[in-house]
């Protein structure tokens, strides 16, 4: 069940950064216990608080614009690498697109919460999903206009579960991406600012509500939703908030995940767990959102590059990752990695080498100096044999029994025994070609197209 959200009462007006609770988000998208059972939920409302004091407001952060173009997929591949955070802009099936203007201010939020997070943590910033846009490196902002009306998704019980179905229902349901939501569309009860509901290792969603919460800055919000998806406040924190504001920190008003902010407060007036203690940077044994991989690790970078010889392609389980030749990424150090190689037409794996060998799975952990080669090849290679003189020549695989010459195709880079026979008054004399020697075996590596001849002589 959806916990009970606060509400705006007498002025003055401040903005309640959520009220944390468990919900069950059963949805088609995401039918997996593993990925949708048991997740904790949090919410953003506005309310007064009673004898609260102000925080210190810093300057906003300048307005950006985002060049790109509205597009319902999500783009790959990612242009930084790892588990990502994208975002997305929704509205209802009946409602105004006015991704134009919100597409400035989600790409401005994307901006200032990365300063942000950098000046509190400078070894740490979100790992936004960036494309190549054509005024440079933006966010992949995503748009989509949701099954549901405007009506239908108006009510705060049943509007969270819908926005997260309707998402992954689109396409955008990856365990391995936090999804930042940027939802434009009506809502009954303008006190809720936000809603988020996430596995602490998997997929999540945190929700702006554009309509909501009039003179509250998106900014602050989407910090503070991305931050529950991260697993922010988890049980055990020292300065966990009493019920009903458990899930925030109680011991600092400029904590950004303090139950209660000034409605105009910029996030640069918030701090990220000043004390170090409840949520990030600490030594307990609780979640700590430090260690989310979510969050671009800058001072643990590390490049990762695979190699590709032959027609074929490498890509990773975790997105960013995609060659088609031989490239280079960079990652998190100890990102673990399942390579998955697929072969052009006509070709297959051949090897893997390198940090993997065989021709199966490739599992890795990004290192320094860590790499692998995918060597691909042509299903088959063509062998052809010619004999000299009177005798046969047989293979070790069924295909070839020459008299006097003969062709067939095997497997490439499986190995084909060749064995010479002479005739009754001849004898083998030497082998020409791809096979060399006097020996009447000769194996080929079939690692190209071969031919071969045999050379028998009448005995004397």
């Amino acid at each position: 069940m959806y916990g009970k959200p606060m509400r705006r009462v007498a002025a003055p007006v401040a903005l309640a950064l959520g009220v944390a609770f468990l919900a069950v988000l059963a949805t088609a998208a995401h039918p997996r216990e593993d990925a949708v059972h048991g997740l904790r939920s949090v919410q953003t409302t506005t309310s007064a608080i009673a004898g609260a004091h102000p925080v210190t407001a810093g300057p906003r952060a300048a307005a950006a614009t985002w060049c790109g173009a509205p597009t319902p997929v999500d783009l790959a591949p990612n242009v930084v690498a790892g588990h990502p955070v994208h975002w997305v802009y929704a509205i209802p099936s009946d409602g105004a697109d006015s991704l134009a203007a919100v597409a400035n201010q989600m790409q401005a939020d994307a901006e200032e919460i990365d300063a942000w997070w950098r000046r509190e943590d400078p070894a740490r910033a979100p790992r936004n999903d960036i494309a190549q846009l054509p005024c440079g490196a933006q966010l992949d902002l995503s748009s989509i206009r949701m099954q549901l009306s405007g009506g239908q998704l108006a009510g705060t019980d049943a509007r969270f579960r819908a926005i997260a179905d309707g998402i992954g229902l689109a396409g955008f349901n990856s365990d391995f991406t936090k999804y930042v939501v940027y939802y434009d569309g009506p809502v009954q009860e303008a006190d809720i600012c936000g809603q988020a509901a996430s596995s602490p290792t998997g997929f999540g969603v945190a929700i702006v509500y554009v309509q909501a919460c009039p003179g509250v800055l998106t900014a602050p919000v989407a910090a503070h939703e991305l931050l529950h998806t991260f697993g922010a406040v988890p049980d055990g924190a020292p300065h966990n908030c009493p019920a009903p504001n458990d899930g925030h920190t109680c011991d600092h008003q400029g904590d950004l995940m303090h139950p209660f902010i000034e409605g105009a407060t910029p996030l640069s007036a918030q701090l990220l767990d000043p004390g170090r203690d409840d949520y990030y940077g600490h030594a307990a044994g609780f979640t700590d959102s430090q260690d989310a991989p979510w969050l671009l690790q800058l001072d643990r970078q590390t490049p990762f590059t695979v190699s590709i010889s032959g027609p074929g392609r490498v890509s990773a389980n975790v997105p960013g990752l995609q060659c088609t030749q031989t490239c280079t990424t960079t990652w998190n150090a100890g990102t673990a990695l399942s390579l998955a190689a697929t072969p052009g037409a006509g070709s297959k794996l051949v090897r893997w080498s390198g940090a993997c060998s065989g021709a199966g799975g490739c599992n890795v952990a990004t290192a320094q100096g860590a790499a692998v080669t995918a060597l691909f090849g042509p299903l088959v290679f063509r062998l052809r044999v010619t004999i000299s003189g009177r005798g046969s020549v047989r293979s070790s695989r069924s295909g070839l029994t020459c008299r006097p010459r003969c062709s067939a195709t095997f497997p490439s880079f499986t190995p084909v025994r060749l064995t010479a026979t002479p005739a009754t008054g001849w004898r083998f004399r030497s082998w020409a070609g791809a096979c060399r020697g006097t020996r009447p075996a000769c194996s080929l590596p079939m690692n190209a197209a071969a031919s071969a001849r045999a050379v028998f002589v009448r005995r004397r």
